[in-house]
């Protein structure tokens, strides 16, 4: 499930603040225009309406398209240096979370089965690369089954 939090949030440049949609996870099954808005940086961008400065919105995010088996996690790298065990715990949550919709869910949604299980990342160049890499794979390999 996509979840979208909105957030007030002052600009780094001028102060000014501004209510701001800030993306929680994103399931590429239910809107692939997220996963296009993800791979252009358009997701969890800071523009303030005031002086035009934009900026990442350094938090954490989720994403996941289980049609490719891929289901990584974002975490600012700020957030590992102040929180590790917060980071860590949370982790350890989600995978038994995962774990346990596989076992409830897998005969249900094709693809679950053959999720790698839960990558993190610690910048988002490197979650859209995984995402862009991931879905290229699942391209090749169809192609070649049908072959």
């Amino acid at each position: 499930m996509t979840m979208i939090e909105t957030e007030t949030i002052s600009c780094p440049a001028c102060n000014t603040q501004q209510e701001t949609t800030v993306y929680q996870t994103i399931n590429a099954m239910e809107n692939s225009e997220l996963v296009q808005k993800l791979i252009k940086g358009e997701i969890n961008l800071f523009k303030c309406v005031e002086c035009g400065h934009e900026a990442q919105i350094e938090s954490p995010l989720l994403f996941n398209d289980y049609r490719i088996g891929l289901k990584i996690q974002f975490y600012p790298e700020h957030v590992l240096k102040e929180k590790p065990e917060a980071v860590c715990n949370d982790y350890l949550a989600m995978l038994k979370q995962l774990e346990k919709l596989r076992k409830d869910f897998s005969p249900f949604m094709p693809g679950l089965e053959k999720q790698d299980g839960l990558m993190v990342v610690f910048s988002m160049a490197e979650m859209v690369n995984q995402v862009r890499f991931r879905n290229k794979l699942f391209e090749v390999e169809n192609s070649i089954k049908e072959g």
